[in-house]
């Protein structure tokens, strides 16, 4: 991306100061009187001054991706560009009880709570939901009957519901449905207790026989619950947390370049809500190649046990952390990594998987927490200094083509036409050029230089710590006859072949300061027939 940006920083400018041409209306051609004598006109077309940092904002701002560029208290510049984040609620991972029924096989009955494989609940905040009861009551009386459920509470006061329930000799009768929004469940045990007591209008007490289908006198059913805090112990369990993508766009074209960037870094975030401990377990980190083969991402930043993997920061139950957010970041860097080796190849992908595992320690003693709100998720983010060295690195670029009044001038009388292109450069990087007029059809009409490419604007000198120390003057002389000029001026599109090389022919990294500038001018001479 570094290079792509350079690219985009300096075809721009270069390809503004000729398409500027356009900014002169045809006024200044109507001045010139062309008699028949030989007379040359010279007069200047632009002078523009632009900032390193002035670009790189103006490029940023027209992109839709997600770059961003800081200035640093040095005048440095670092680029970053960070991946989609993956984020996982805990409802995608932990699944409970959301619709159920339960056969009350007997006045009293043992429900286990359902949750995951090995995972404990103490507590269970009731966001929303509802409860009723299906009773099938054979015995040709209306019966009163008391629901209870010990472990569940309301600002204090235990559940316990009274329903009238008529006979129905052969079907059964539908409660009504309770509320269960900001109930309270507790239960040290993983369990809920389920008790009815029904009493025949003498005070009777009994038991509902089944039905003649096999079906428990009386059953008990959830719908739409929903909790706001879980807490307990969340055993030890694996699940896949994400596997994502980051297109890394080092190099837009198959053009070769000998490109080195300084100290290129990649940063993992976790954001983690979830309160208790996760281990992520690295199942895939590469770097894709421009011919497609894996470039494998290798670190002693991640703890290694058979695996790598990274315990995730997360709030603690004891500490009185519900509810906040915690961050982990691993950065992997030249130091402790392969990284810039990886950079240096000019990836054009960033694959990764990374899953999870819940209490790798198998500590139980750990309380543990879920909020409805609590989520892990990861970014990946792809950080470049400003910094580094490139030999004849190579981009191309396809711009619309404009002559505005420059299309329809006469031009008969006119022998030849010069412009004159000035560049005073005070950033670390030449630039070579040549630029291709082609018509509506995509075709060759001629080009900017004759021949190669020509070198337009000149590297500054720099010292020991890569940054420049001076402005380097660049003057080019663009000769057309008539012909040519009334050639060229009915292009439609501009095809740029350019090649980038930092000061002392790319051999020692430079630094890009956002008070950089480089002033483009240039200027017309025309010359008439006799």
């Amino acid at each position: 991306m570094l290079q792509k940006r350079i690219l985009q920083i300096f075809s721009g400018l270069i390809v503004g100061a000729f398409l500027a041409l356009a900014a002169c209306s045809k006024t200044d051609f109507d001045k010139l009187e062309l008699e028949d004598h030989s007379s040359e006109f010279a007069f200047p077309l632009f002078s523009t001054t632009l900032r390193l940092d002035d670009l790189m904002f103006r490029i940023l701002n027209d992109t839709l991706s997600g770059d961003t560029i800081f200035v640093n208290p040095d005048n440095t510049m670092t680029l970053f560009y960070t991946g989609n984040v993956a984020e996982k609620p805990a409802s995608d991972i932990f699944n409970f009880l959301k619709e159920g029924i339960v056969p009350l096989n007997d006045t009293t009955f043992t429900f286990p709570f359902d949750s995951p494989d090995s995972v404990s609940i103490k507590r269970a905040n009731i966001k929303k939901g509802t409860i009723g009861l299906v009773v099938f009551n054979s015995t040709g009386e209306t019966l009163t009957i008391n629901f209870v459920i010990p472990q569940m509470t309301k600002n204090g006061v235990g559940f316990r519901e009274t329903f009238i329930v008529p006979s129905h000799p052969t079907d059964a009768y539908t409660t009504p449905r309770i509320d269960l929004t900001g109930y309270l469940l507790q239960s040290e045990t993983n369990e809920l207790t389920f008790k009815y007591e029904a009493y025949r209008p003498n005070g009777d007490r009994i038991k509902l026989p089944p039905t003649a289908f096999g079906l428990p006198g009386v059953v008990a059913g959830f719908q739409e619950l929903e909790f706001s805090y879980l807490q307990g112990y969340w055993g030890y369990s694996t699940y896949e947390l994400t596997r994502d993508v980051i297109e890394i766009d080092i190099n837009q074209t198959q053009l070769d370049g000998n490109v080195k960037v300084k100290n290129p870094r990649v940063t993992m975030r976790i954001a983690n809500s979830w309160g208790f401990p996760t281990r992520g377990v690295i199942r895939y980190l590469s770097f894709i190649g421009q011919n497609g083969e894996e470039l494998e991402l290798k670190s002693t930043a991640f703890q290694t046990d058979s695996f790598d993997y990274v315990d995730f920061d997360y709030p603690k139950f004891g500490l009185g952390e519900v509810g906040q957010t915690k961050y982990t970041d691993i950065t992997l860097n030249e130091t402790n990594s392969n990284i810039a080796e990886i950079f240096n190849l000019q990836p054009v992908k960033l694959v990764y998987e990374v899953d999870g595992i819940a209490n790798a320690q198998k500590d139980p003693s750990i309380v543990g927490f879920l909020t409805d709100s609590s989520t892990i998720s990861l970014s990946m983010r792809v950080e470049l200094l400003l910094e580094g060295s490139a030999q004849n690195f190579g981009a191309e670029q396809t711009l619309d083509l404009d002559f505005g009044e420059y299309s329809s001038l006469d031009t008969s009388k006119i022998e030849s036409v010069e412009f004159k292109l000035v560049a005073e450069n005070s950033t670390p990087i030449s630039t070579a050029l040549q630029l291709y007029f082609r018509d509506e059809n995509g075709n060759n009409i001629d080009s900017l230089f004759t021949g190669e490419a020509r070198l337009i604007m000149e590297a500054a000198a720099v010292n020991s710590e890569g940054v420049s120390i001076e402005t380097k003057r660049t003057e080019n002389f663009i000769n057309m006859d008539a012909a040519r000029f009334e050639r060229i001026r009915q292009a439609k599109t501009a095809f740029l072949k350019t090649a980038f090389t930092t000061t002392q022919n790319g051999e020692i990294p430079v630094k890009l300061l956002a008070t950089n500038q480089t002033t483009v001018k240039m200027g017309i001479k025309v010359k008439t027939r006799f």
